[in-house]
């Protein structure tokens, strides 16, 4: 059985970059993947991370005025 992982989708490509820049600059640790199926998105690229960096990931995304689509558990 797989461990469940968060995946944060975004309307566009430089959304991603940008979420990936930020999380390394601030020591979030995930990588940028292809959208699982079951989700949808825009650009087709996800931020996946641990489900424990949720609460963080989505404060440092408003912080930072980063627009994303979905954030889901799966």
């Amino acid at each position: 059985m797989k461990d469940t992982k968060l995946y944060t989708t975004f309307y566009t490509t430089a959304e991603a970059m940008a979420t990936e820049s930020v999380c390394k600059e601030n020591n979030l640790s995930g990588k940028l993947v292809p959208v699982p199926r079951v989700l949808s998105a825009g650009c087709g690229i996800a931020w996946e991370c641990s489900p424990d960096l949720k609460a963080s990931l989505l404060e440092l995304l408003e912080k930072e005025d980063i627009e994303w689509e979905e954030c889901e558990e799966l």
